[in-house]
């Protein structure tokens, strides 16, 4: 070895020494260590007014998702008070009201169906938000139709009719838009969001949703008075779908997204979007690093000549098609998730899902006005509910970035363990059908422990679980992993609305609440020794963190060895000690899995 050649050792070594020692004092780092200081002249900074932009357009979909949920359930409490026999809805049967609501989650269902089956990564997050906003209109306008120039239709014997047929194919359309935002409104953020931002935009979505479930259930309890106008709920949904439509030409597509397809200079202009000044640098980092993901894809992580050029040159040297795209196109197939090395990740997604389904708070929150009743208050608890659930979103999304992800799941899920325990004391021994009351002191146990209760679901699964998912997926296969998670979460949410009465009336409250708690418990443990942390990563640091500890469980240490050693370079032979060889590749590969988080 030369001179020059163990200079350059002994440097790495002393610089990986002076990094590592960060590493191992972890009370003494801050994300912003991470920054190189001072900062570079033309370093790139955040551009509000295009993050705002880029924020907004999604959102709107959530907002408009949760109107309709509050919306609809002053609707159907309005359809049965109008007292005009002319109207098709007066003789509204327990069927169709039961088509009535759960359309929307039907056409949810579809929708993100046809996301997973057809157009997962193909039409890129900008075209799905804008056809979910296409969807919200039409369904609108055909919601508005059966309760106005439909709403005198004739019906057969079974009660269906013209009216019916089009008020049920708008929640439909509606709800296929719910399932195409739903898939791409987390990934949009999570691809177009600097890190230190990510988890607070993403989060944000979710606190959105909620503030339509109190807007929808503000404007219902106005109209409630004039029951016949029911459809005018539905009709206010268009003004907030147009300006959605109309951002969706805004905003750009995404730039990981754009990345991944090979489009380099639009890619570029994506990432201009939301940073001003000098972004060559970020840019060249991130496509460098999705570069060196896309190679640890290739089977046996071959790093030859020929495989290099299939998964890299689209992301460093720009294109538009070729065997690049040929090949995401292979991830776009829902088979591809099946792959060993995305198997840890659906796992991750899938569990976080399941944990958050099947905690009992939406089926909680869909008998609230129940039991509240049982202890004891009156009044609107459906809006106050909703309320207390915005207020804690609100403050979540302030903290998902300082105290991050796993720790808020953690301790989202203590609160609703310890609250849900507290609801199944004062439930115990309870029946809903007889007409006593609870206890005095039962009613202050049930009413504080539902407000708890809530509030610890919005701490944690609420606003985090859809974070989560949308920085854990890998880019290649996020748009088909996404549209998955939606699938199963609503496949999820139907199955628990359809057993959650019948297992409440076999059990008993009490019981119930007990059974809600021993999944709770599952569920933390789940987050405790499988979900990761992910505050102040990039989603490049997060793949290469993840896709280790998957990597570690296919290959032994032998084999990896062996690939460690076949790719250092020529001069590297003639390094006596493993340590400098290792400190050396390892600093020329520049993988920041081990490293603080330079973005």
């Amino acid at each position: 070895m030369t001179s020059q050649q163990r200079n350059s050792v002994e440097a790495t070594i002393e610089s990986t020494k002076s990094r590592t020692s960060s590493i191992g004092n972890p009370p003494a780092y801050h994300a912003s260590d991470a920054v190189v200081s001072p900062p570079v002249p033309g370093e790139p900074q955040i551009r509000y007014y295009g993050l705002a932009l880029v924020f907004l357009a999604p959102a709107l979909g959530g907002f408009l998702y949760g109107y309709d949920i509050g919306a609809t359930s002053f609707v159907l409490s309005m359809m049965k008070n109008d007292r005009d026999y002319d109207h098709w809805w007066h003789h509204f049967s327990k069927v169709q009201q039961g088509l009535f609501v759960s359309c929307l989650a039907l056409g949810a269902l579809i929708g993100s169906h046809i996301v997973l089956v057809f157009l997962a990564q193909s039409i890129g997050r900008r075209k799905e938000i804008r056809i979910a906003a296409t969807l919200y209109i039409v369904g609108a306008m055909l919601n508005v139709m059966s309760g106005t120039i439909l709403s005198t239709t004739t019906v057969n014997k079974f009660g269906f009719g013209w009216g019916l047929a089009s008020l049920l194919t708008g929640r439909l359309l509606y709800g296929a838009g719910v399932g195409f935002i739903m898939h791409s409104a987390p990934a949009y953020m999570a691809e177009m969001s600097p890190s230190q931002v990510r988890g607070a935009m993403v989060s944000a979505k979710e606190t959105v949703i909620v503030f339509g479930i109190i807007i929808g259930m503000l404007l219902g309890d106005f109209q409630s008075d004039y029951p016949g106008n029911w459809h005018e709920l539905y009709g206010y949904s268009i003004f907030f779908a147009i300006p959605m439509l109309l951002l969706t030409f805004k905003i750009p597509r995404s730039k990981r997204w754009l990345l991944m397809k090979g489009y380099h200079e639009e890619a570029k202009e994506s990432m201009e979007f939301v940073y001003t000044g000098n972004v060559n640098d970020e840019f060249d980092k991130m496509a460098e690093t999705m570069n060196s993901l896309c190679c640890r894809n290739t089977p046996d992580n071959t790093s030859s000549p020929d495989s290099e050029s299939v998964c890299g040159a689209s992301v460093r040297n720009g294109g538009g098609g070729g065997d690049e795209e040929n090949e995401s196109e292979e991830n776009d197939k829902p088979q591809s998730l099946c792959s060993w090395q995305y198997r840890h990740f659906i796992v991750i997604g899938v569990g976080l899902l399941m944990s958050q389904q099947f905690s009992g708070q939406p089926c909680v929150l869909a008998y609230s006005r129940v039991l509240f009743e049982a202890a004891g208050w009156g009044g609107n608890t459906s809006v106050v509910t909703v309320t207390i659930m915005g207020i804690v979103s609100f403050f979540t999304v302030m903290l998902v970035d300082r105290l991050g992800r796993k720790t808020l799941l953690a301790a989202g899920s203590t609160i609703m363990l310890l609250s849900v325990s507290a609801l199944a004391y004062g439930f115990w021994g309870w029946d809903d059908e007889s007409n006593e009351k609870l206890s005095p002191t039962n009613m202050k146990i049930v009413l504080v422990s539902m407000f708890v209760f809530i509030s610890g679901y919005q701490v944690g699964f609420g606003p985090i679980s859809w974070t989560v998912l949308s920085e854990i997926y890998p880019t290649e296969i996020r748009g088909t992993a996404m549209a998955l998670s939606v699938e199963v979460n609503f496949f999820f949410k139907f199955l628990t609305h359809l057993l959650f009465p019948i297992i409440q009336d076999f059990l008993g409250w009490g019981t119930t609440f007990i059974a809600f708690g021993i999944i709770i418990l599952a569920g933390l443990l789940f987050i405790i020794v499988k979900v990761p942390e992910t505050k102040g990563m990039s989603l490049e640091e997060i793949q290469l963190k993840l896709k280790g500890v998957s990597g570690q469980r296919r290959n032994n240490s032998k084999d990896q060895q062996e690939f460690q050693y076949e790719n250092m370079e020529s001069f590297d032979k003639d390094a006596k000690k493993p340590l400098a060889s290792m400190l050396l590749k390892k600093s020329r590969q520049e993988q920041p899995s081990e490293l603080p988080p330079i973005i």
